[in-house]
């Protein structure tokens, strides 16, 4: 009971913040959710999550996963709480900028190269992780031994 009233009481603080931002303005933002690349991004996200879920075509959960990942990770249900993202991040003359950026040549290239940068990072990352493994190991020995 108590989860189901703190699950409620997170629910209502996030409506009420969502509702603080004029239609404009969440406009504008889901205007520059897909001028960034965003919109694309969690479309290759969501197909690559539905390939790895679901490898065959003729799987018959395939259908029921794709509904669960649409109902969970599609643009369209996620773009109002990217849009409440981006609104506490920027002014709306921040957003026009940043659409403005987004629609020239360098600002393409980047919204194409964001999702490899993306994931160069995480590789880089989780290997420098598995690298220093050793490390923590011991240091948290070494921290269990006291």
């Amino acid at each position: 009971m108590k989860f189901a009233i703190l699950c409620a009481a997170v629910s209502l603080s996030f409506s009420l913040a969502a509702a603080e931002y004029s239609a404009a303005d969440r406009a504008l933002a889901i205007e520059l959710l897909k001028a960034d690349g965003t919109e694309q991004v969690l479309d290759q996200t969501f197909n690559s999550a539905l390939t790895q879920m679901s490898p065959k075509d003729s799987d018959p959960a395939r259908p029921v996963i794709e509904r669960y990942l649409k109902k969970c990770f599609s643009f369209e249900v996620l773009k109002e709480d990217l849009a409440t993202i981006y609104l506490d991040n920027y002014t709306v003359d921040e957003l026009k900028g940043l659409i403005a950026f987004y629609r020239t040549p360098l600002g393409r290239k980047k919204a194409a190269a964001d999702p490899r940068i993306g994931a160069a990072t995480a590789k880089v990352t989780s290997l420098k992780i598995q690298e220093n493994l050793p490390l923590l190991q011991r240091e948290l020995q070494k921290a269990l031994k006291k």
